[in-house]
Parts: structure tokens; sequence; C-alpha cells
């Protein structure tokens, strides 16, 4: 008899459909499984037949037939043990024991006890994710069949996802009592999603800060404007300058500005992250090639995947490994990082700002007025060497920071709040990219401007489209201003691009070692 159910196993932080097929035909005992399934898979045999034992079942050895299991597709290599219950359903499917042979719209997952318990895992907010990306039968109701993690099935319930339902069980008897009696353990409800406010209302997370960090930064307002820039356009961003100047407080002020996450946002939070918070991940630059860009065996996520869909802060950058700063090259361009082995290949996501800070010398003192620089003229070009072009042209933002009198600033400071103000205008940019088409005018002197600006330079055509970029950027912050922070009133608008907004688009990309 042939009997096939879905399962699903974990890539990093991804997933992958398996087809578990199962052939039942007389003869002598065997259990056979087949399809590149590594020793985890294959040891569950022993686990499966005790736990079908004992959820008061007939063991599988007690019987004269064949047993094949076959996952597909076979030419992928399958790892870990959440296959186990996808099995031990065809299995106990094939022998009459389970009524309900229709299992096209369910998805099982878990490893199994030896006394059939079905152990707790927290795969379902990847699980989930990988439904909706990849639209498994859209029109009808995925039953998921698992013991997930309590807290995240709370978590995804307020979330509101579109058919999908969860069914939690704890063993594997109670599981089949449910499939033969279509009872439903414990379903996804439909909370009330504000679509005004762009989250789940239940959810009272990634909420505005009482006070900014950004606040206590005294004076460099170019530096402020650049980062607001960065985040509203999710650009890259390095900042060079003297100690003490603001680099790392600027970077790590950038956290709280970060806006808040939609609906699908944070599905992708919690499957890569297990957390609704967006992360900021700031490695010392003594780490390791594989904890930064991931690796070892097994393969394992680095920070770069682990700052997915926050920040990456690389302080002190020239200090870093250079082959660690090379290898970021493309992960910060594609927003993907695969790493490939021997026998495998993994692709894990990498969608983050990276902010860089970095002096200008190796001893620091280049750029302080009445301070000396100590560095010879060998060592500040194996400082620069150390940062090549190729990488600098991965970020759209380079500046300097001058060092400034604070005390002159102190006096003359404001007691306007900015962070709020920039909070505000980075969600309401966010939003109005999201949910609605925003078109760009350029005429042929703003062309022109561009062209000029790029030959004067000697730009290449990726730090052109930069501009481009930031140059639309600039026009939509100043339209989000002048309509008072509301993504509604610029709906559906085509923004001119001026000649102001290209002049400080360009003066964005400054040279960090002049």
């Amino acid at each position: 008899m042939y009997i096939s159910c879905r399962g699903i196993i974990k890539e990093g932080v991804l997933c992958q459909n398996v087809e578990v097929e199962l052939d039942l035909s007389g003869g002598l005992f065997s259990f056979l499984i087949v399809g590149l399934a590594d020793k985890c898979i294959t040891e569950s045999r022993e686990r499966i037949m005790s736990a079908i034992k004992n959820s008061g079942f007939d063991s599988p050895k007690t019987k004269n037939h064949k047993i094949t299991v076959s996952l597909v597709p076979a030419g992928i290599k399958k790892e870990g043990v959440l296959l186990d219950l996808p099995i031990s359903i065809a299995y106990l499917t094939a022998t009459g024991k389970i009524q309900n042979k229709n299992l096209n719209n369910s998805i099982f997952i878990g490893e199994l006890g030896l006394d059939g318990s079905i152990k707790q895992n927290d795969s379902l907010a990847s699980v989930a994710k990988f439904i909706l990306d990849n639209k498994i039968n859209s029109q009808e109701v995925i039953n998921l069949y698992s013991n997930f993690n309590d807290e995240q099935v709370d978590l995804i319930t307020e979330l509101e996802l579109p058919n999908v339902r969860i069914n939690n069980c704890t063993h594997l008897q109670e599981l089949i009592h449910n499939l033969n009696f279509n009872n439903e353990t414990r379903n996804i409800i439909k909370a009330k999603y504000s679509k005004e406010e762009g989250r789940a209302t239940n959810c009272e997370l990634n909420t505005p800060p009482d006070k900014f960090k950004i606040d206590n930064i005294i004076g460099q307002e170019k530096a402020k404007r650049a980062l607001l820039i960065s985040l509203c356009g999710k650009y890259n961003m390095i900042i060079s300058g003297p100690p003490g100047v603001g680099k790392t407080m600027l970077a790590s002020s950038a956290h709280q500005l970060l806006p808040t996450p939609n609906k699908a946002e944070y599905l992708e939070l919690l499957s890569t992250h297990n957390s609704l918070n967006r992360p900021f991940r700031s490695p010392h630059h003594t780490s390791s090639y594989s904890s930064i860009v991931g690796g070892g065996n097994p393969i394992t996520s680095g920070e770069i995947t682990k700052a997915h869909m926050g920040i990456l802060f690389l302080d002190e950058l020239p200090e870093f490994n250079k082959n660690i700063i090379e290898s970021l090259r493309q992960p910060l361009e594609q927003k993907i990082i695969q790493i490939n082995r021997a026998n495998d290949t993994i692709t894990m996501p990498c969608d983050t700002i990276c902010i860089c800070a970095m002096n200008q010398c190796p001893c620091g003192n280049r750029g302080i007025p009445n301070m000396e620089c100590r560095c010879t003229g060998n060592k500040i070009n194996i400082y620069k060497q150390k940062v090549s072009k190729p990488f600098l042209e991965r970020f759209h933002v380079c500046i300097n920071l001058p060092y400034e009198n604070t005390h002159q600033n102190r006096r003359s400071r404001s007691n306007i709040t900015q962070g709020n103000d920039m909070f505000k205008t980075i969600n309401t940019f966010h939003k109005s990219n999201i949910e609605h088409r925003i078109g760009f005018q350029w005429d042929e002197i703003t062309e022109d401007l561009l062209q000029k600006s790029s030959d004067y330079r000697k730009l290449s055509m990726r730090a052109m489209n930069h501009i481009r970029d930031i140059s639309e950027t600039i026009a939509l912050i100043e339209i989000i201003k002048n309509s008072d922070a509301s993504y509604k009133k610029i709906s559906n608008r085509l923004v001119k691009i001026e000649k102001h907004h290209i002049t400080e688009a360009i003066s964005y990309k400054e040279d960090l070692f002049f």
C-alpha cells in the first residue's frame, strides 16, 4: 500500500518541503529509509517503532511487512529530527490506524520520544513563513500538526496569518485521535490588525522610547541627517573621523530609530531570530571569519545573518581581518549569503543595514586640531588598503565627521527632540514605500547635473546609481515633512527631483582618506 504525507526540514534559518512516501508490502520485516537521509533520520526508525508501540499500537517489528520510506526530493540531503512525525503518520495511515486518508492539506513536524510524546520545537515561525512565501495550497487551509512552543504560537496568532491552522499535540496518540475525529486542538485566532498602526494591536513592541540616544549627541547635524537618509532608504553607511566625535554613539542610536515592522516583517523576525524586535549586532574586530560571515560544520549563521532586518555595526573597521571585510561585499549588495561546503550548500538572508565606523589614521590624531599625527606614510597606506574601493562601493553614504567644539555646541543646543521627529519620518517613509507606489520624475536638467557631477568626480556607475537613490530619498523625506508626516497624504504621488536634492546627495559621497 502506498501513502504520502508532508513534512518540513530546516536548512539554517530557512525551511525545505519534504514529501514522505511510504510503501507497505508483504515479506519479512524490514524498514528502509532512502533519499539522502543523514544518520539522525536513519536512526529515527528505532524511535518511531518504540513510539508507535508505546502509544497503544502494534509494533512494526511484530508484522511481516516491508516498509520503504522515500524522502522527496531524493537529490537533496536531509538532516534533523523533524521527520519522525510524518514517517510515523504515513505508516499508521498505511496500516489503517488512521482513517483519514486525505492528508494533502496537512504538514507534520516533530521529533518523537520513545514513549510516543512529541517533543516541543520552535520552528513554527519558519514553517509559517515558508508556507506563505511558497503559497502552498493558497486557496485552502493548511493544518500544521506538531508540538510548537506555546509562546511562539501566541505570537504567530497575533499576526493573523491567512489559511494556516495550528494543531498543537503533545502525544502521538492525541494526534491520531484528532485526525480520526477531525478535532482541532488549537487554531490561529484572527487578531485585530491595525493597518494604520502597521502592527498587531495586541503586540506592545517596537514602540518609540521615552528618550532617544541621538538627542544626547551634541552637534554633528550633517551626520544626523545622513543617518536619517540611511535608515529611510536602508542604505549602508560608513562614518570616518577622529576618536570621540560621536561615531559609535551615532551608530548605536540608530537601533531606536528603526521603523516598526509590519505583519510580514514580524513573521520574518520570528522565523530568523525567534524575536519580534529588530536586532542590533556589533561584533568585535577580533571575531573570526565564520562568526561574522557564517560557516563551520554543521553550517551556522554568522553575525551578518543574525543582523537580518536590523543593523550590523562594525566599529574600528580597518582593524577587522581583510578577508572578512572583502567577504561582506557580495552579501551587502545581494542581501543574501550562500555558504558552500564540499557536501552542503545553504543560503541565508542578510537584509541588514551595515554601519561602519573608522578613524582616519591608526593613531587617531589625524583631524584633531593642535594634535600631530604620529603615523608614518607607510602605516597610513597599510591602514587605507584594509578598506578597498570595491568594498566602499557597497555603501551609499560615506561621510567624515569633523572635530567640533562641544562646549560651544552645548551652549547653543536646542531643546527640541530630534529623535522623535526622525522616528516618525522613518516610519512614514517605510509605510509609504510598502503600501504605496511612489514615482519619481527626473527632467533633462537634473539628469544632466547628475551625469556631469559623476564625470567630474570620476564615479562608477554603481556610485552614480547610489546618488540617484539618495536624491529620491531626500525628495520623499522633504514631502513627508511638508505633509505633516502622514503617509496617506503622499500616496500615489509623483515626486519631482530638484537640483538641491542631487547636490545634497553628492555631499554624502565623501573621500574617507583625505
